[in-house]
C-alpha cells in the first residue's frame, strides 16, 4: 500500500477503532515514529474526540461512518470483491439521514447539554439510524 492509502487507514484505525499507535503500526507496518507525525499533521487526537463522542453533529458523525463504508466499497471493488447491492443501498440511507439530520440541525432548538445522558444519546441515535435504514 502507498502512503496515499496507508495515511487514511491509520487515521481510521485510531479515531474509529480508537487503536493505539503501537497496535496500528503492527497492523499496517508503519512505524509509530511516522504515525505520530500523521497524527500531529492531520490533527488525529481532535478528531477521535469527535468521534468518541464529543460535541460534533450527529449529522457530521453520519457523513464520516458514510466515508468509512464508501472507502470500504471502493476498496473491494479495486479489489475485484463483487460489492452486494444492499451496501450500496445502506450507503445511500446513511447520506440521506446525514441530509436530513444536517437540515433538523440547523433549525432545531438547542437543547441543554444536560438533559441526556452520553447513553441515552446514543441509544437514541441508535435508535433513529435503525429506523431510517428500515432494521428496526
Amino acid at each position: 500500500m502507498s502512503k496515499a492509502e496507508l495515511k487514511p487507514r491509520a487515521k481510521e484505525l485510531y479515531t474509529i477503532h480508537q487503536m493505539s499507535l503501537a497496535d496500528i503500526s503492527r497492523a499496517i507496518n508503519v512505524s509509530t515514529r511516522t504515525l505520530q507525525t500523521w497524527k500531529a499533521e492531520d490533527h488525529w487526537d481532535e478528531a477521535r474526540a469527535a468521534v468518541s463522542g464529543g460535541e460534533k453533529n450527529f449529522h457530521a458523525q453520519l457523513f464520516d461512518l458514510g466515508e468509512v463504508m464508501a472507502r470500504k466499497i471502493k476498496q473491494d471493488e479495486l479489489d475485484g470483491v463483487k460489492v452486494a447491492p444492499e451496501r450500496y443501498t445502506a450507503l445511500q440511507r446513511i447520506i440521506d439521514t446525514a441530509e436530513h439530520a444536517r437540515k433538523y440541525e440547523a433549525v432545531a432548538p438547542k437543547k441543554n447539554k444536560s438533559e441526556l445522558s452520553p447513553d441515552e444519546r446514543a441509544k437514541k441515535a441508535l435508535e433513529a439510524i435503525k429506523k431510517e435504514l428500515g432494521v428496526v
